[in-house]
């Protein structure tokens, strides 16, 4: 069961997610950009999970192609890894999302 829950939400995670900002965007923005969608409800309508306790570590820098991971929970209680990768001056993309607990 957890092999295809891996795959639902993995196919359904590539695509990219803007976010408004007045000026550059930070690292710092990026990672609370990514939190913010992991616990969104349009997360939770193509994955068929609700995420929440959403955590992000810092990415090394701003720079497009930079990926940094999340962690967050499923409503099963599932502890999730997510691979968020930097992909445009105000976006984010999903790569992927596997249980790790």
């Amino acid at each position: 069961m957890t092999s295809r829950r891996i795959a639902r939400v993995v196919v359904g995670l590539l695509l990219t997610v803007p976010f408004l900002s007045s000026c550059r965007a930070s690292s710092s923005d990026y990672r609370r950009e990514a939190e913010k969608y992991l616990e969104s409800d349009d997360l939770a309508k193509e994955a068929g999970y609700k995420f929440d306790q959403a955590v992000c570590e810092k990415p090394e820098s701003d720079m497009i192609g930079v990926q940094f991971s999340c962690t967050a929970t499923d409503n099963d209680g599932d502890d999730w890894e997510f691979i968020v990768e930097i992909t445009g001056s105000r976006a984010i993309t999903v790569i992927s999302g596997e249980v790790i607990g």
